[in-house]
C-alpha cells in the first residue's frame, strides 16, 4: 500500500535509489534536503515497489523523483506512484505538473533522456514535451586569474553578495544562502568590497556547480573564468576530479573558458491539468 513516507525513510529512499539509479550515486543527506527541507507543501509516497516524490508551487506541481525498484518494474508500479502523487497535487489545486525547471531544490533539471522508461511514462500520460536543457562536465584542474583588482575567495559573510543576487537574480537567493551557509560559495570582490560574481557547488548535489553569474557591468573581463576557477579549487580540496556545471546558460562561455563539454541532457515535460472551474 502506498503510504506517506516522512524523512525518518530517508534510508529506505536511499537503498531504494541505490538499487534503481546505482549511477546517479544519490545521497541520504541530497535526498533529505531536496525532498523533505524544502518548506513545500511537499509529499513522498512510497510502498515496497518504489516511491515518488512531488512538491506544490501555487497552482504548480512538480513531481522531483519517480523510481522504482528493478523487480517491481514492467508491472504498472511506476504508473500507480505517478497517480498517486498527480492526485496529491490535484487534492491541493494544482492545475500543470512540471517536471523539471524547477529550483530552488531538485534533484535533476529535467527528465535524463537515457532516462527510456520514465520518459515513455510521462508521455503515456499526458506530459508534454517541453524543452531540454543541458548539464556541461569540466575537470576541476582548472586554472584563472582574477581580474586586476579582483579578490576571488569563498563567501564566509554574505552580506555584500546578497546584494548583488537580491539586484539581479532574485530567484536564486535561497540556493546562494544555502551554499553560503554550507561553505560551498565562492565570490568575486572589487577593492571596495562590492560583489562582481558569484558561483555555488554542492547546493543539491555534492560536486555540481550552479547557480553561478557575473554583474552584467563586469561581463567578459574576466570575472566569470575567475570564480569558476575558484569553484574548481575547492571542488579538488573536497576531492573531485571533474564536475557538472548543471543546468547550463552560456554553453559558448564554458566551452571556451572552461573546456567544458555537455555531459547530459534533461527533457522539460508538462501536463495541463483541466481547470474545475470552468466545467
Amino acid at each position: 500500500m502506498i503510504e506517506d513516507w516522512g524523512s525518518d525513510r530517508v534510508a529506505d529512499l536511499a537503498a531504494l535509489t541505490r538499487a534503481a539509479l546505482p549511477t546517479e550515486r544519490l545521497t541520504q543527506t541530497e535526498l533529505s534536503v531536496c525532498l523533505w527541507d524544502d518548506p513545500g507543501p511537499a509529499v513522498v509516497l512510497g510502498d515496497e515497489r518504489g516511491a515518488v516524490a512531488a512538491v506544490l508551487r501555487g497552482t504548480v506541481g512538480y513531481l522531483r523523483l519517480l523510481v522504482v525498484a528493478p523487480r517491481a518494474r514492467r508491472h504498472g508500479a511506476g504508473r500507480e506512484l505517478l497517480g498517486a502523487a498527480e492526485a496529491w497535487m490535484v487534492e491541493r489545486g494544482a492545475t500543470e505538473i512540471r517536471v523539471g525547471a524547477e529550483a530552488p531544490f531538485y534533484l535533476w533539471p529535467g527528465v535524463p533522456v537515457e532516462a527510456t522508461a520514465a520518459l515513455a511514462l510521462l508521455e503515456t500520460s499526458g506530459y508534454d514535451d517541453a524543452g531540454a536543457v543541458l548539464d556541461m562536465a569540466c575537470s576541476t584542474d582548472l586554472h584563472a586569474d582574477p581580474p586586476a583588482g579582483i579578490e576571488v575567495r569563498v563567501v564566509d559573510d554574505g552580506a555584500a553578495l546578497t546584494a548583488l543576487v537580491d539586484r539581479e537574480w532574485p530567484q536564486w537567493r535561497d540556493e546562494v544562502d544555502r551554499a553560503i551557509a554550507q561553505g560551498g560559495c565562492v565570490g568575486a570582490f572589487a577593492a571596495d568590497g562590492t560583489a562582481v560574481g558569484f558561483g555555488c557547488h554542492s547546493v543539491s548535489r555534492d560536486g555540481w556547480i550552479g547557480p553561478i553569474g557575473t554583474d552584467p557591468a563586469a561581463g567578459r573581463g574576466g570575472v566569470g573564468a575567475a570564480v569558476m576557477a575558484g569553484l574548481c579549487a575547492e571542488l579538488r580540496l573536497r576531492g573531485h576530479t571533474e564536475t557538472e556545471i548543471c543546468w547550463v546558460g552560456p554553453i559558448a562561455f564554458y566551452a571556451k573558458a572552461c573546456h567544458a563539454r555537455t555531459s547530459r541532457v534533461f527533457q522539460t515535460r508538462i501536463k495541463r491539468l483541466p481547470n474545475p472551474d470552468s466545467a
